[in-house]
């Protein structure tokens, strides 16, 4: 266990020496922080070592198993894979590549650990404005030891956070291809070929309210709105829940739900002072309030948290920026440490008591 705390610590303290090494610039009409690359980067790598040694959290084993068997050996067979009609050949393809410069199921771990948490790192180093915070809230909301169980979400979802700035840049024929290549990896990313023409509206707006409203709706009315949403998935990675998504139970806690409420209800709260402050923020928003959504959905069944691997990431965002922006100097010093403090407490009861040490007692088996 005490690998979690070392790093949860490590990893913020790093960070923190490098915000305070780190240099304002002015970067296209806004003041960027640029956090020190030296003391970030050694934060980054021990993101890495730790989830890529890794042996036995979550599916860990299943995806171990799946490369030794499933995936092809040779770069011929690798090709050929993409022109078999395989669901999520992108995937496979890419197992595929790894295994032929070295047929080891750890080296496959070690790489995709690699670039899942890279990207997402790079991606709060560029636009959180506080990183040591953002991985801090990475590791203490769940979203760093999810990377280790949904594995292959989590590389999608990954990639689509690296990328989520050519949506407000309109960069479509960037953006577009890059979703459908996500999609081979795991098929719910297409879910992102709508929302490219959704989430950098005005946020709080009419299509926030919109996305809240309809949200809500499926929510209150589930009964008659879990058989649509279970057909909808029908043709998904989740088809197979089809029957279960059709009632409730097996979901998600409320208290997770209040935590993913937090950055939407204070953005919300704060809005006059958050507008403009940020190149990205329309996106930051109505991306969080979609998690908000889904956290919620996933109180009926639990199948619907597997969406907040694409969201969580933003809402940390849009956390930072609430607490660096909505409050004067000696205020934001306070909200910062009770941020610290409250998610601590959180992550600490998710560990101890929520999943009981479930991961624990196999980490580095």
């Amino acid at each position: 266990m005490k690998v979690w705390w070392i790093t949860l610590a490590s990893s913020y303290l790093l960070c923190l020496v490098a915000g305070l090494n780190a240099k304002t610039v002015y970067d296209n009409g806004y003041y960027v922080k640029k956090y020190n690359k030296f003391f970030s980067g050694i934060a980054a790598t021990i993101l890495i070592l730790v989830a890529g040694l890794r042996n036995g959290i979550g599916d860990t084993p299943i995806y171990m198993g799946g490369f030794k068997k499933d995936a092809p050996s040779t770069i011929q067979g690798s090709i050929k894979l993409l022109f078999s009609g395989k669901k999520d050949v992108g995937f496979y393809f890419y197992q595929g590549i790894l295994k032929t410069i070295k047929n080891d199921p750890n080296v496959f771990i070690f790489v995709t650990s690699l670039i899942t948490i890279i990207l997402i790192f790079i991606t709060y180093y560029k636009y959180s404005q506080m990183l040591e915070l953002s991985i801090f809230l990475f590791i203490a909301t769940g979203c760093y030891l999810v990377t280790m169980n949904g594995v292959r979400q989590y590389l999608a979802s990954a990639i689509l956070f690296f990328c989520f700035p050519l949506i407000h840049e309109r960069k479509w024929k960037i953006y577009l291809p890059m979703v459908l290549v996500c999609s081979t990896i795991h098929k719910s990313a297409l879910i992102f070929l709508v929302l490219y023409f959704i989430v950098d509206k005005p946020a709080w707006g009419n299509t926030t309210k919109w996305i809240l409203f309809i949200g809500i709706a499926l929510f209150v009315t589930y009964s008659i709105s879990g058989p649509i949403i279970a057909n909808l998935l029908g043709e998904t990675q989740y088809g197979e829940y089809k029957d279960a998504l059709m009632s409730t139970g097996q979901g998600a806690n409320m208290i997770r739900v209040l935590v993913m409420a937090v950055p939407v209800v204070l953005s919300y709260m704060g809005r006059d002072f958050l507008k403009g402050k940020e190149r990205y923020y329309n996106c930051i928003v109505n991306f969080s309030v979609i998690n908000l959504i889904f956290i919620l959905l996933a109180t009926k069944f639990w199948i619907y948290a597997r969406f907040n691997m694409y969201f969580s990431v933003y809402m940390i965002i849009l956390i930072t920026w609430c607490v660096k922006y909505m409050f004067d100097e000696k205020n934001t010093k306070i909200i910062y440490l009770m941020c610290l403090g409250l998610y601590f407490i959180y992550y600490w009861y998710e560990m101890v008591i929520s999943l009981k040490q479930a991961y624990i007692g196999l980490f580095f088996s």
